[in-house]
């Protein structure tokens, strides 16, 4: 049965540390308990938080829906950075400390998860969970005064208005994406475009956004086809969509298991052309092994990793001696995540360690040009009483491929944006 729920279980939950605290029936429950569950085993619940005079850093993250696995890629940068400030002193002798709560992708629980933090006395939050969880909860942390910051979402309207004035987003909004691809489409002589998506309420807001940019920039979309998040087949739709003979196809979708059910077919079907995704399958290295052989060669990639970016690589070379074997590859999530811990421990250390939420958020509005760990050579993020987008140009995409090996490769030779 077709569902619109970001509930299904990524692939990667075949390994323990990523299975759920239980499976979900009833959602509403299930989410609690396993926030509940999650709360506990971080030893971060509400009753301790502010024990030892720590600085309160809040988080909403998803274990168990759909953006689980993007949740899971922020999540490693952000603990990495949490040590570095940590170990270092903190700020003026206080340590971070990260209180934490699973929405399980379910943006109707992200509300009360926030007012949780806040009783835990949380001077900011990070919203490690999907674009409507963050959309979600704007009124209730403009409300409480307190900062939100969505690390990887890249919902433009999560930081517009209304409700908007303690909201923000770290990436390049959707709309950068869609008019980044509009340039790159017409440099390549692409003008049909075909679109793959999936049926989840975070991708039906991005799509609202980024479809339209994409008409604007002159790209005719000759299909929209949709399949469920627990889909197990999707020749039928890659069967309409061929019909339209599209001079290229995009897949916008959360990524995962699905996403390589869609990428599998589209090389079988359409093998000669050309393929486009959003940045979710560049980010999920748990999913690249379940592509067949040689199906994701040429797939271009909207990324945020440039290898010409030394920051990038001073990071890769931190999470390699953190993590091991179990490092895969550096992913824009992973960078995103990182930054954002670096930027909170700025804006506290601005506002001062004692501040309250409400200055740390007035801090936060009088960042420029902070150095970003993802993007091209030269990215820089800023923030400010009217802009909530932390991206100071359109070189926070980068175009990227997958090569023969299903691994990410080169930058797409044919169109990069620029910083200017």
């Amino acid at each position: 049965m077709r569902t619109n729920r970001e509930n299904t279980y990524p692939p990667h939950w075949k390994h323990e540390r990523w299975r759920p605290a239980m499976a979900v029936g009833t959602r509403s429950l299930g989410v609690s308990l396993a926030a509940a569950l999650l709360c506990l085993s971080a030893g971060a619940c509400g009753g301790s938080s502010g024990d030892g005079g720590d600085i309160v850093v809040g988080m909403i993250e998803d274990t168990a829906g759909g953006t689980a696995a993007t949740s899971a890629e922020a999540t490693r940068g952000i603990e990495l950075a949490l040590s570095e400030v940590n170990d270092g002193g903190g700020i003026d002798g206080k340590k971070l400390k990260l209180v934490r709560y699973s929405d399980g992708g379910e943006p109707s629980q992200s509300p009360a998860l926030v007012r949780k933090l806040v009783n835990a006395k949380a001077r900011i939050i990070l919203m490690n969970s999907g674009s409507a969880s963050a959309a979600q909860v704007k009124p209730i942390v403009q409300q409480e005064h307190v900062a939100a910051i969505s690390p990887t979402n890249i919902l433009g309207a999560i930081a517009q208005p209304p409700n908007n004035g303690y909201s923000y987003i770290l990436a390049n909004p959707v709309t950068d994406v869609g008019t980044v691809y509009g340039a790159a489409f017409a440099k390549a002589g692409y003008k049909r475009v075909a679109v793959l998506t999936d049926d989840s309420p975070t991708m039906a807001g991005l799509n609202d956004a980024l479809l339209p940019t994409l008409e604007k920039a002159g790209v005719e979309l000759v299909a929209k086809e949709k399949a469920p998040l627990n889909a197990t087949d999707v020749t039928t739709q890659v069967s309409r969509l061929s019909r339209s003979k599209p001079d290229a196809v995009l897949v916008s979708s959360l990524g995962g298991q699905l996403e390589v059910l869609f990428q599998n077919a589209l090389k079988q079907a359409l093998p000669d052309k050309p393929r486009f995704s959003l940045a979710s399958i560049g980010n999920q290295p748990e999913t690249w092994a379940l592509a067949k052989p040689g199906t994701l060669d040429g797939l271009v990639y909207a990324s945020a990793i440039s290898s010409q970016n030394t920051r990038s690589n001073d990071l890769i070379t931190k999470l390699k001696a953190r993590n091991g074997d179990k490092f895969k590859a550096l992913t824009a999530f992973s960078a995103q995540g990182y930054d954002s811990v670096h930027l909170i421990a700025k804006v506290i250390k601005d506002a001062g360690a004692d501040a309250d939420s409400k200055a740390i958020n007035e801090a936060l509005q009088k960042v420029t040009k902070f150095e970003a760990s993802f993007g091209g050579t030269g990215f820089t993020m800023s923030f400010g009483a009217d802009k909530h987008m932390g991206s100071d140009g359109l070189c926070g995409i980068v175009l990227r491929t997958f090569d023969a090996q299903n691994q990410p490769g080169q930058n797409w030779a044919t169109y990069q944006p620029s910083c200017g």
